[in-house]
């Protein structure tokens, strides 16, 4: 099952659900699970569409040919010109507004990401995930890349419901923690209930950040067994080609046993990707 990422200036939304947004551009990246979409930050143009010129120059066409009836040109024209300024200006954000919300809207399911470090933390996870990707054509048949990439997308989902916790349970430490709550008297109950709800706040809060660490730890320690396990074949090459060239041959201390060092390093990287989603909680 896929993820899918729309991210403007100031939200990053996450679902597993297909999500549309409007001119939105799609990030390109190696992998296919991850869908991200950025909505570029530009100016809307003016919107001259048929329902918001009819709303903007009729009424005041109708109201200046009633009004040089009873009223006279000269007022005529000033209440028509009035109307038209005041619609030029209200029309367009009512129309917009109406325009966004008749956009389909993101599934229940979707988390919201608002707060700076959250989104960080989330941008950071993504690129570790990214970075992991870019092993998987040196690693060859090592990795069964769909499952790979179903991997990746749970642990990053996964993720997000962390951040998205931590996002709400700092928010109301910040609440809890105003500077005018201070100033209570240590006798009053109230007082000591708030005491209490800080207590339980952060250690609800230290607890998500410690599950949180020790996901983003398994993210890179699949990238640095994948890492690993390139570098350490690179390497055999690279020895292997010197001896062929100089015709010289390895140390007889010891045996070499390349089958048995290639089965280590497999199942470092295997035993890396297991452990991106042990312990996954349901959704």
């Amino acid at each position: 099952m896929g993820l899918y990422i729309a991210r403007d200036r100031n939200t990053t939304v996450i679902s597993r659900a297909v999500l549309h947004v409007h001119d939105g551009r799609r990030v390109r990246r190696s992998w296919s699970a991850l869908v991200e979409t950025r909505v570029p930050e530009r100016h809307t143009p003016p919107d001259r569409s048929v329902p918001v010129v009819v709303a903007i120059g009729l009424p005041p066409v109708l109201v200046t040919l009633i009004a040089l009836r009873f009223l006279g040109i000269e007022l005529a024209i000033v209440l028509g010109v009035f109307l038209l300024l005041t619609l030029i200006s209200v029309v367009p954000a009512i129309h917009g507004r109406r325009a966004r919300r008749s956009r389909q809207q993101p599934g229940p399911d979707a988390r919201r990401l608002t707060a700076a470090a959250e989104r960080t933390a989330f941008d950071r996870a993504v690129a570790i995930a990214d970075r992991i990707s870019e092993t998987w054509p040196a690693l060859g048949n090592l990795v069964d890349v769909p499952a790979a990439e179903a991997l990746l997308a749970d642990a990053l989902w996964e993720i997000t419901g962390l951040l998205v916790r931590r996002q709400e349970l700092s928010a109301v430490l910040a609440d809890l923690t105003r500077p005018d709550f201070v100033g209570l008297s240590p006798a009053d109950g109230t007082a000591e209930r708030l005491q209490a709800q800080i207590r339980a706040t952060k250690q609800a809060l230290s607890g998500v950040e410690i599950d949180l660490a020790g996901r983003e730890a398994s993210l890179r320690r699949a990238e640095e067994a994948g890492r690993t396990f390139i570098r350490e074949r690179e390497m055999r090459q690279a020895i292997q080609a010197a001896e062929r060239s100089l015709g010289t041959q390895p140390e007889a201390a010891r045996p070499a046993d390349p089958a048995a060092d290639l089965a280590e390093q497999t199942q470092l990287v295997l035993s890396a990707y297991r452990e991106l989603t042990a312990g996954l909680r349901p959704d």
